[in-house]
C-alpha cells in the first residue's frame, strides 16, 4: 500500500540528489554559509513492504523502477517493484545475518554481519556464492556496503568500535575491496573521527543529537554506528547512515563534514539501507519495528 507523506527538505539538499530527511535545525551549507530558507514541502512516497521484508537491510537500485534487497535473516535476494508494489525472491544461501548489498555491473555482493563479503553468481535456481572476502576480524559487526564507481571499488564500513584505546574507539574506518581480484585493501581508504566530526558540526552550526546528564548538562550524543553508506552520484562524497543516531552525515573523502540531516523516527523507525535511483532520488529502507518494513522515496521538486 502506498502512502504519500510530506517531509521538509532543505534547499541545499534539493539542489543535488534529494535526501529524504528533515533538515537539521540551524543547519548550514557545506561551505560554511547559511542555507536558504527551506523549500516548500516535497512530496515523498512511503511504500510498505511485504512481511518477508519486515527486516529489510541492504538495498541497491536495478533501474528507475526496481530495487534489489536483502533482509537480515534469509539468504535470498528480493526484487521489489516501486511501481507495481510486487516482490520476487531468489535464494542464494542459508539463513544468516545479511546486512549490506551492492551491485557491480550485474553482479550482486552481499555483506554478512560477521565480516564476510559474498560475491554472487546467477544459477538456474537463483543465485549461489561464487567468491568470498574476509574483512578485518578485529571488527565483529559489519553493515555498511556500497559500490564506488569512480574508484572501481567496493566500500565497506563496520558498525562496531574496537578496543579500549580511546583514540581507536574514536575512529570509524572505511575499507575498500577490489571486486576483480576479490581482495581487501588492508589499510582504510578513509578514517572518520567522531570527536572531529562533533567539533566540525559545532563550528558549522549543524545540530547533533544531545542528552541531558545527571548533573543537568546538555551533552552531544553521537554514536556514529554505520548502518549503511553510499557514494553521492557525481561527487567524491559519502553519505553515512547511523540508525542509532537517526542521522545522515555527508562527508568528503578527506573526512571533512559537509552536512548533517536528521531522519524522522516516525517515518523511518530503524533505517538500515539506502540507494540512489538513476534520476537522483534517494531511497531509504527501514525495518518495521513490529510492523512491515518500509521504503521512502524522495520526489524531485
Amino acid at each position: 500500500m502506498r502512502i504519500a507523506v510530506a517531509l521538509w527538505l532543505s534547499a541545499a539538499a534539493c539542489a543535488e540528489p534529494s535526501v529524504i530527511v528533515a533538515p537539521s535545525p540551524g543547519a548550514q551549507d557545506p561551505v560554511s554559509k547559511p542555507e536558504p530558507p527551506p523549500a516548500p514541502p516535497a512530496l515523498t512516497e512511503l511504500l510498505r513492504l511485504p512481511k518477508a521484508l519486515r527486516e529489510v537491510s541492504g538495498i541497491t537500485a536495478l533501474d528507475g523502477e526496481r530495487l534489489l534487497c536483502v533482509q537480515d535473516e534469509v539468504g535470498a535476494l528480493f526484487t521489489v517493484s516501486l511501481v507495481a508494489n510486487a516482490v520476487r525472491s531468489e535464494p542464494f544461501g542459508p539463513k544468516g545475518d545479511y546486512e549490506g548489498l551492492a551491485r557491480v555491473g550485474t553482479t550482486p555482493w552481499v555483506l554478512r554481519s560477521d565480516g564476510v563479503l559474498l560475491e554472487l553468481a546467477s544459477v538456474p535456481e537463483g543465485w549461489q556464492v561464487a567468491r568470498t572476502v574476509r574483512l578485518p576480524e578485529r571488527f565483529t559487526d559489519w553493515e555498511g556496503l556500497c559500490w564506488d564507481e569512480a574508484g572501481a571499488r567496493l566500500l565497506v564500513m563496520p558498525k562496531d568500535r574496537v578496543g579500549d584505546d580511546k583514540e581507536l574507539r574514536d575512529q570509524r574506518p572505511v575499507f575498500a575491496v577490489d571486486p576483480v581480484r576479490a581482495e581487501l585493501v588492508v589499510e582504510p581508504v578513509l578514517v572518520l573521527r567522531r570527536k572531529a566530526l562533533i567539533a566540525a558540526a559545532a563550528a558549522g552550526g549543524h545540530a547533533l543529537p544531545t542528552r541531558t546528564t545527571d548533573k543537568g548538562r546538555e551533552r552531544v550524543e553521537l554514536e556514529l554506528a554505520c548502518s549503511e553508506l553510499c557514494v553521492v552520484p557525481g561527487k567524491r562524497e559519502l553519505l553515512v547512515l547511523s540508525a542509532v543516531d537517526h542521522l545522515l552525515l555527508r562527508v568528503d573523502f578527506e573526512g571533512r563534514l559537509l552536512a548533517v540531516r536528521h531522519l524522522d523516527p516516525e517515518v523511518l523507525p530503524q533505517p538500515e539501507g539506502m540507494t540512489y535511483l538513476p534520476d537522483g532520488r534517494l531511497v531509504v529502507a527501514s525495518e518495521g519495528r513490529g510492523g512491515r518494513g518500509r521504503l521512502v522515496v524522495a520526489s524531485l521538486p
